[in-house]
């Protein structure tokens, strides 16, 4: 097979989600005349820097100031902004960083990114968010768990110095070294008691208090699913988020006729024929994700309507052969499209699972029900004697499912769950206070 530019082009075109595609024909449209691309209108989550080095893109402050009548985290975030900072330069910045803050309350932005971006010196920047650090609830701004429960801390509280040494070593908290916090910290045993218990009152996702639910999500989803009038599963594009994409006719008709020489009429023709070639090859990737989507969903029937555990193991291969494409092809459509189910949205690919030998089905259990079942086992087990792997995979072969302990131990970790040793001092630290 020769991967001529289009084929590659036809390939990138399933890869991308539907933000991704907005872009992408925006940028072809701005070299070829002819394609005429229309942009959805909706509100979108704000662009995040995500780390060190990444791009800060431009932000719009407006779109957010917008949904004040919602009360939105972005709107309360927006309106103490307002209320702290006075200078109009100053307010430019606190509504920068207050567009890159994370549900949780925390700014993980880079601030030398977020400067470059304004052009601004970075000291500058932190001069803002050290005012910042005064909004409502206290926490916001931070950026990390220490900052944010150290902000949280009354700077006039007497106990201020022993709190902070307590927060700084919140690795000995996690392991139960009390006896070596009273040590750094120089105070008696009761004292850490009080200590432990004023830490557990700190709020460590304070951005928590104001969404209410209703912070913006980072994306919406590409594809819908839902009952139909008839009870049957509907699956749609989600058109809020995809561009309409159409060849200018009109246009494309006036310049042949003003076009006298050879390179230009070629110029118009290539570009013309790649405008109707990309206008059909977004409709087959539609078609496509429509196709491979509404598969999935008759695949998933039952998890759909009851939930995780009817969760069924799923292959590629399987839904390649359902709608008679290549297993790439279906590799590439899920690879970064969401889907909205009634249980949430979801990536394509979290339908996608291995089968673990089960008693109670011959095509196997789904791997994610088997994750689902250890989580509920470990939020079940008693609090003085947490389950091991071990006593996690006696437990699920008594209800069927043959597993392998080394399995149970990876599950465990992919849901970031401690191990049963972690999880009893966790339990005792709990206790003690």
């Amino acid at each position: 097979m020769v991967f001529t530019p289009q084929l590659q082009q036809a390939i990138k075109l399933l890869v991308l989600d539907n933000i991704g595609l907005s872009g992408y024909a925006q940028a072809l449209a701005e070299e070829n005349p002819f394609i005429e691309v229309l942009q959805p209108q909706a509100t979108r989550a704000m662009p995040r820097v995500t780390g060190p080095g990444a791009e800060v893109r431009v932000y719009d402050p407006i779109s957010l100031i917008a949904d004040a009548a919602a009360e939105t985290f972005h709107a309360q975030v927006f309106k103490q902004v307002d209320e702290v900072l006075v200078a109009p330069a100053d307010r430019a910045i606190g509504y920068a960083l207050a567009s890159h803050l994370e549900p949780s309350g925390w700014l993980l932005a880079p601030l030398d990114a977020i400067a470059r971006n304004l052009g601004v010196p970075e000291d500058g920047v932190a001069r803002v968010l050290a005012t910042l650090h005064t909004v409502e609830p206290r926490g916001l701004f931070a950026r990390g768990l220490k900052e944010c429960l150290r902000l949280q801390i009354d700077e006039d509280a007497l106990d201020r110095a022993q709190m902070c040494t307590l927060i700084e070593h919140l690795e000995l908290v996690q392991k139960g070294a009390f006896a070596e916090l009273r040590r750094k910290i120089g105070c008696a045993k009761d004292e850490l008691s009080q200590l432990l218990r004023r830490l557990r009152d700190l709020d460590p996702k304070p951005g928590l208090r104001l969404s209410h639910g209703n912070f913006s999500p980072i994306r919406e989803p590409d594809l819908r699913a839902f009952k139909g009038a008839g009870g049957n599963w509907v699956v749609e594009l989600n058109n809020s988020t995809l561009p309409t994409i159409s060849v200018d006719e009109t246009l494309a008709r006036r310049v042949r006729k003003l076009v006298a020489n050879d390179p230009d009429r070629e110029f118009v023709r290539d570009a013309l024929g790649t405008a109707r070639w990309f206008t059909r090859a977004i409709a087959q990737r539609n078609e496509t994700s429509i196709k491979v989507a509404a598969e999935i969903v008759r695949y998933q029937k039952a998890f759909l309507e009851h939930g995780m555990p009817h969760m069924r193991p799923l292959k590629l291969k399987t839904i390649a052969e359902a709608v008679g494409l290549h297993e790439s092809t279906i590799s590439r459509v899920t690879s970064s499209m969401m889907m909205q189910v009634p249980h949430g949205c979801f990536p394509l690919k979290i339908f996608f699972s291995a089968a673990i030998d089960s008693n109670n089905c011959d095509e196997g259990a789904s791997a994610h029900v088997v994750r689902a079942r250890i989580r509920t086992l470990v939020q079940q087990e008693p609090r003085r004697c947490p389950l091991s792997d071990d006593t996690i995979t006696r437990r699920l072969h008594d209800e069927g499912f043959h597993i392998a302990r080394r399995t149970v131990a990876k599950y465990r970790k992919l849901d970031r769950i401690p191990s049963s040793s972690q999880r009893c001092r966790s339990y005792y630290l709990v206790a003690a206070l």
